[in-house]
């Protein structure tokens, strides 16, 4: 390591250890196109949704201020993340390549994994391996490993659900994977696409159910928070608190 590589590295980690004892700590997450997870309100162009509003609950129950930063693409979340540049990412999959830059916390929600495709080329997925028969596409930045994709068997050009969905209908390719709940969400559930007669989906049998975690550096000075959060994250949902929060902000979409 460089000597100006080490100074840099010094002044990361004694920025992010002000921060912590100033009791303001930076979050950040990729807005999605709506509730519920989070997004830009229109009107006030200010962050909302369930993370908005559950991570400062959390952190405040810890004693700490929180900060969302919304203006990061996804991977550029989490490599700033990984470089000490900002303390914690929303909504992490954990797959083996993350796990050596990142440490995570308790899945706070598990998903349900599918392949999507147009009904009128329906596809034979018995297991993960069938996906790399086909043209597969997926969002920018986000990770397929527990689909057995790396980023090269995927169009990963999309930076949007709905872009996603049309470049599948339009058959630039031929199926997308995505987990179920994440496609039902979209938009607060209002544009309905599981129930779109020419959007297909099933289930890709040994594909292991994924979590969203919260992340921090794995050798950096917020580690040990992620237990506590974890604490705090379950006492919310034996209080209804969690719960109360999803409720006001997915509009009757199960959580």
């Amino acid at each position: 390591m460089s000597l100006a590589t080490r100074l840099l590295t010094a002044a990361l980690l004694l920025t992010s250890l002000s921060a912590a004892q100033a009791g303001t700590l930076t979050l950040c997450s990729e807005p999605g196109d709506g509730p519920p997870w989070l997004y830009r309100n229109k009107a006030t162009g200010k962050l909302a949704g369930f993370s908005a509003d559950l991570w400062p609950a959390v952190f405040e129950r810890l004693g700490l201020q929180v900060r969302i930063e919304g203006g990061l693409p996804w991977k550029r979340c989490l490599r700033a993340v990984a470089m000490g540049e900002v303390d914690f990412a929303i909504g992490a999959y954990r797959d083996k390549e993350r796990a050596r830059v990142l440490a995570f916390s308790a899945p706070y929600k598990v998903l349900t994994p599918q392949v999507f495709f147009r009904r009128s080329q329906p596809l034979t997925i018995k297991s993960r391996a069938d996906l790399k028969k086909y043209r597969g596409c997926g969002m920018n930045g986000s990770s397929y490993l527990h689909y057995g994709l790396s980023d090269k068997d995927l169009d990963q050009g999309s930076r949007s659900y709905t872009a996603l969905i049309s470049k599948t209908l339009l058959g630039n390719c031929d199926y997308f994977v995505e987990e179920l709940e994440v496609i039902q969400q979209i938009d607060g559930g209002r544009h309905h696409y599981l129930d779109k007669p020419d959007l297909q989906h099933t289930n890709v049998p040994d594909a292991p159910a994924p979590g969203l975690h919260l992340v921090t550096a794995i050798n950096g000075p917020h580690r040990e928070l992620l237990a506590r959060v974890d604490a705090v994250i379950e006492a919310m949902k034996k209080s209804g608190e969690f719960q109360r929060l999803w409720r006001d902000n997915a509009a009757g979409l199960p959580y």
